[in-house]
């Protein structure tokens, strides 16, 4: 790659970073001048949503490397992977559930069960959409052009994540409602939700390599969005005693995120191999 060709690339990474990053100000200015708005469906909610997928697209038509945002689906060659990111976060959780069962920390609400599945499928097709729009930002146009820097995967890990991370910022002090909020203040979500993301980055950059497809990722963050997060937060079927919830809460547990961490590299180690690259 001559020199030129690299300093696009820095430029276009530090373009899509700055935008990433201050998305969500310009959402809450819209929402500031648009007051009555629904909670949690604002029209600035939607800018911060899109904004980072729009501006990586635009600048991979501009630099005539649209090819490398991945959105082929290549299902016949990968059906394994397929698989997987449908079962990995059911997976985790399901662990999780054993053992806070077997050591008494775990709790079955009462809620009405009947109509549970049909949440469960409409939460996951909603998210599919919401995710095409994040998952085609961070691991379609993000990982790219990181990967062209020439960083080692661990940076590489740790930028992705914190700045997929840090695109959140203004989701959890400002456009998320306070229901959220009862274990945990605005600030310290930030702060949990930027680490935990870093810790998922490797499964998802890893997904994203073996497929060359983004398709995997957005279906993976969906079933996480869908069994998980809605089980134990949005319908709170099922829950965590307090002392138990920071080692196994299925979604920023200790235990759960290091399984979610481990798996990312038992997939970068399947990678290396397949590529021939020494472990």
């Amino acid at each position: 790659m001559n020199e030129k060709m690299k300093k696009r690339d820095r430029v276009t990474l530090a373009i899509f970073v700055f935008v990433t990053i201050t998305a969500g100000g310009y959402g809450y200015l819209v929402d500031q001048i648009l007051a009555e708005q629904p909670k949690g469906n604002s029209l600035g909610m939607g800018l911060w949503l899109v904004l980072p997928f729009l501006t990586g697209v635009i600048l991979q038509i501009l630099n005539k490397d649209l090819k490398q945002v991945g959105f082929r689906f290549y299902i016949i060659n990968h059906l394994k992977w397929y698989i997987f990111s449908f079962v990995l976060f059911p997976c985790v959780m399901l662990v999780s559930i054993i053992v806070a069962k077997i050591l008494g920390g775990f709790v079955v609400n009462d809620v009405e069960l009947s109509g549970l599945f049909g949440m469960m499928l409409g939460t996951f097709l909603a998210n599919c959409v919401k995710n095409i729009f994040e998952e085609f930002a961070w691991r379609g146009c993000l990982v790219p052009y990181l990967e062209k820097t020439g960083m080692n995967d661990w940076f590489l890990y740790l930028v992705s994540g914190f700045v997929w991370g840090s695109w959140h910022i203004t989701y959890y002090l400002f456009f998320l409602p306070d229901d959220y909020f009862t274990e945990r203040s605005r600030p310290m979500m930030v702060v949990a939700g930027i680490i935990i993301m870093m810790f998922w980055s490797p499964v998802f950059v890893e997904l994203r390599r073996l497929t060359n497809s983004v398709w995997p990722c957005v279906i993976l963050h969906s079933m996480e969005d869908a069994v998980p997060t809605l089980l134990f937060v949005t319908a709170g079927v099922f829950q965590m005693k307090e002392s138990f919830s920071v080692v196994l809460d299925p979604i920023s547990g200790i235990i759960p995120v290091a399984l979610v961490f481990a798996s990312g590299l038992v997939l970068r180690k399947y990678r290396r191999r397949g590529a021939g690259v020494c472990t």
